[in-house]
């Protein structure tokens, strides 16, 4: 049942008349009363007489009918693998993105919250996938399709947030999965993300009461764009472009490409690199090889981008990141399981000798010309112009 009045609304009443309660020490019943008087009724009693009851209906939504299959299979890329199912139906563009703004706000939230921020980045990564399997390139473009899960900025960095934050992280997990409801009909892969929905939920019911996280965190000086970190744990030596959300996260490019890091993630170098200095690999080293008409070769970076070509009988030279290249043949040096960036020492020699063999392994691709705009704008994204994940 809903209660409706002309007028305030009686929460707006009660809160009133308990400060008044507080500021004169009267009865509870004397203060609504003497409340219910300021807006022109003659008691609070008064005041639900003129109310009116409505019934409050129940939200009832169905579910897309189950289409035959009820799943599709998707496979590996490189291999042509099954490594996984996906509902054989497509969830709308606008409920991917309803369901990816919630999602990345509460990976924001439960940063220090391990076995949290472990689950939701699994749901996060499945409901990626699946957006990948139902829509092609050509129905989603690559810059909103990785703005849909990923790419959003945090806002939301608690170190130990309240209850009521809590309650409103649990409203958000709670929205996230009706949306999903209301889209996919019933099947395996479903009821998988179900279960890990449920994970996220009992994580979210016991907030650990001690946190991993240095006292002195938010003391932590303010890192300046252009200053050169360590990535903890990862081995990699980043450059910071922007610290937006005072000591708590840090926005930077490393070798593995952006990374979105707390603050105590990260250690700045003892030894501050020259940005000439700074080669990223994901940007460097070559992800492929195009092969063109008339003995055209094309080498391009892990974000498809263009960085070395040459023809037959010629030597390489630097090519225009922003060029669009037609060819006929594809090579890939390597998959993401065994990118040079996550410590595969083979492949990255395997790059360089591909480098070597083009003359070019010291020479700097055009594509590191854009580094010092993308640091002074902040943004990673004019590194890759012809960029995808």
């Amino acid at each position: 049942m809903k209660i409706k009045t002309p007028g305030p609304s009686a929460a707006f009443l009660k809160r009133k008349a308990k400060f008044l309660k507080k500021t004169l020490g009267i009865t509870h019943v004397t203060s609504l009363d003497l409340v219910s008087k300021q807006y022109g009724f003659k008691s609070w009693n008064d005041y639900y007489e003129h109310s009116i009851i409505i019934p409050v209906v129940k939200k009832v939504f169905s579910r897309p009918q189950a289409p035959h299959p009820l799943v599709l299979d998707y496979h590996n890329i490189w291999t042509g693998a099954v490594i996984g199912q996906h509902p054989n139906v497509k969830m709308s563009k606008r409920g991917h993105k309803q369901v990816g703004y919630l999602l990345q706000d509460l990976q924001g939230a439960v940063e220090y919250h391990k076995v949290a921020k472990r689950v939701i980045r699994e749901i996060i990564y499945i409901l990626d996938t699946w957006l990948g399997c139902e829509y092609t390139e050509a129905e989603m473009q690559n810059e909103e399709f990785n703005s849909m899960y990923y790419n959003k900025e945090k806002e939301y960095l608690e170190v130990r947030p309240t209850q009521r934050q809590q309650q409103r992280y649990k409203r958000w997990l709670r929205k996230a999965k009706e949306l999903i409801n209301e889209n996919y009909h019933d099947c395996k892969p479903l009821q998988k993300l179900h279960e890990r929905f449920e994970m996220a939920a009992k994580a979210l019911d016991k907030w650990p009461k001690k946190l991993p996280v240095p006292t002195s965190l938010r003391r932590r000086r303010k890192l300046s764009p252009g200053t050169f970190v360590r990535l903890i744990g990862k081995n990699q030596i980043g450059v910071v472009f922007k610290h937006p959300y005072g000591d708590d996260s840090v926005v930077g490019y490393a070798d593995g490409g952006s990374f979105h890091v707390g603050r105590n993630e990260v250690r700045v170098l003892r030894k501050q690199l020259l940005l000439n200095d700074f080669r990223p690999m994901r940007l460097t080293l070559p992800y492929g090889k195009w092969t063109g008409d008339g003995g055209l070769e094309v080498l391009f970076n892990r974000d498809y981008t263009p960085i070395w070509t040459r023809k037959t009988n010629e030597s390489a030279e630097s090519i225009n990141p922003a060029t669009r290249v037609t060819h006929t043949e594809t090579v890939f040096y390597y998959d993401d399981a065994t990118a040079p960036y996550y410590g595969n020492a083979k492949t990255h020699e395997a790059c360089l000798s591909v480098l070597e063999h083009w003359g070019v392994s010291k020479q700097m691709p055009k594509v590191m010309e854009l580094l010092p705009f993308a640091l002074t704008s902040g943004d990673a994204k004019l590194l890759s112009p012809k960029g995808i994940s």
